[in-house]
């Protein structure tokens, strides 16, 4: 008997001793607890103890996923601890808050969960995990927070970050995890990159570190998304826009979480594109109750044929009837819009002269200013508005060009359906 307790005795001090090893390490806690087998370069984010951690990253190198991970460890092994996850949108804090609830789903820490919903997950010892929107602050204030990890930060309002966000965790003396996609160099994300100070440790992850994601691949990307944008969402590269018609800071401020839904009654802009650029198609239409206009479809397609892209059209029409097309009729573009006609569509052609582009893109550049047009978060759309380019010409007015390996297809779309108004005709 005295030998069958001394054997018990070890057994249980060596499952204890296990139990320390795991708890001490968040890798080991990911591979033996949630079943995430992380990659050399997520392993030293996993280890990182540091306060300050900001991550450049490009698309798919796992960043949602090793944080939820990091974020799970940082909760179970840290009693009465408050985690906030937050990001420009509800839907995208909800990409790494769905993740969180995936590991804890399928692993032995289901049963230590004495809450759950569809934004919250607390613990057993207290520890919980928050999903929230940024919004303009205001969903934000009254938050005290161990950790905050703010995901796609280099989309969400400066002032949000710097006087919102980073106070929850100064009583605390708390953690705060940056991670994005980068962006342009007039926000405090890329402040932050740049700091010399030491106050952060800084990763910068291109996809090309995912050994899943095979060259071909990225060439393929690099094709389609022309040289700007791939180089943002894959090599993690900030962008310079110094001369950018529709400056991000703009941008930033008519983003709103909402998903396009098709509508009847929705004006389109219509950019045919050619050889070098994407076929563009924007539908808008207004919100008299919110007092603005919201976009209701947007497409862009490389490669795509006149005769195909029209059917779409018109099968987007039969869907939910268009109040006007406005097409650029630009070189191909009058016979375009005259088959467009022809399939019983309410188009009408406008010819982008630069006095054209100039009343056309000034009218949306004034519309977002005053904040008449939300914008979704969407990096292809946004992309399209930010890479145009502009300079004075010597009567003054303006000469718009985009930005080398970038595509402005769904900017000239957009301000081409607000170029006709049904009551007014063209602006010109």
């Amino acid at each position: 008997m005295r030998g069958s307790s001394r054997g018990v005795s070890s057994s249980s001090t060596s499952l204890n001793r296990v139990l320390r090893e795991i708890a001490a390490d968040p890798v080991l806690f990911s591979r033996l607890i949630l079943r995430f087998d992380p990659y050399p370069y997520q392993e030293k984010f996993l280890r990182d103890l540091s306060k300050r951690i900001i991550v450049c990253a490009g698309r798919q190198v796992g960043k949602s996923t090793v944080a939820a991970a990091k974020a799970v460890y940082f909760a179970a092994t840290r009693s009465d601890s408050t985690t906030l996850i937050i990001s420009a949108t509800m839907r995208q804090s909800m990409l790494i808050f769905e993740k969180v609830s995936g590991f804890v789903d399928r692993s032995i820490l289901r049963y230590s969960v004495a809450k759950k919903t569809q934004t919250r997950l607390v613990f057993e010892n207290g520890g919980r995990i928050i999903a929230l929107p940024c919004g303009r602050g205001d969903t934000l204030r009254g938050y005290t927070a161990d950790l905050v990890i703010l995901d796609e930060a280099a989309f969400m309002p400066e002032h949000v970050i710097a006087n919102v966000v980073l106070p929850m965790i100064a009583a605390k003396n708390g953690y705060c995890w940056i991670l994005s996609t980068p962006w342009d160099r007039g926000h405090i994300f890329y402040r932050i990159w740049i700091d010399e100070s030491g106050a952060w440790t800084k990763y910068h992850w291109p996809s090309r570190l995912n050994p899943l994601i095979s060259r071909d691949f990225l060439r393929e990307q690099l094709d389609l998304i022309g040289e700007e944008r791939f180089s943002v969402e894959y090599e993690a590269r900030f962008l310079d826009e110094e001369s950018s018609f529709f400056p991000m800071k703009l941008l930033r401020k008519v983003v709103e979480d909402y998903e396009p839904k098709l509508e009847p009654g929705a004006i389109y802009g219509y950019d045919p594109g050619g050889r070098e650029s994407l076929a563009a198609l924007v539908g808008v239409k207004y919100d008299s109750r919110r007092g603005k206009w919201y976009l209701t479809y947007w497409r862009a397609e490389k490669n795509a044929s006149y005769s195909d892209f029209n059917a779409l059209i018109r099968s987007l029409h039969e869907a939910a009837s268009m109040e006007r097309i406005v097409v650029d009729e630009t070189g191909l573009g009058g016979p375009i819009v005259e088959e467009l006609r022809g399939l019983g569509l309410p188009a009408v052609g406008v010819k982008l002269t630069e006095r054209v582009k100039e009343e056309m893109f000034g009218r949306l550049k004034l519309m977002l200013e005053k904040g008449e047009l939300a914008l979704p978060n969407d990096p292809q759309l946004l992309s399209h508005l930010n890479c145009i380019q502009y300079e004075r010409n010597r009567a003054g007015g303006f000469r718009f060009t985009r930005r080398a390996g970038a595509h402005d297809d769904l900017a000239y779309a957009l301000a081409l359906a607000f170029y006709y108004q049904p009551s007014r005709g063209f602006l010109l």
